[in-house]
């Protein structure tokens, strides 16, 4: 893969974990199962190690807090980087 392939690889995949923590976030079911890293991987067909640096680039957008066990999301940045990756959310 190229370069910029690589960079439009990433930027989907954050984009795609972005929606899966504001979907699980957002679902309205009052209390929730934890997900993983490994669980997001499996939802997004992407492998652990993206998903971890995912996180991290999420987190150092502003968009997430990660405190022990637990994820704090700012939830318009987070939208703000799930529509990067062409997806959408109401």
């Amino acid at each position: 893969m190229t370069l910029a392939a690589d960079n439009l690889a990433f930027i989907q995949t954050r984009g795609a974990v972005a929606r899966i923590l504001l979907e699980h976030a957002l679902d309205g079911s009052g209390e929730r199962p934890r997900l993983a890293q490994r669980d997001i991987a499996a939802m997004t067909g992407a492998d652990w190690y993206t998903v971890h640096v995912s996180l991290k680039s999420i987190r150092d957008a502003g968009a997430i807090r990660m405190e022990r066990n637990r994820i704090i999301i700012n939830k318009e940045s987070l939208r703000r980087l799930a529509g990067e990756a062409g997806g959408t959310l109401s």
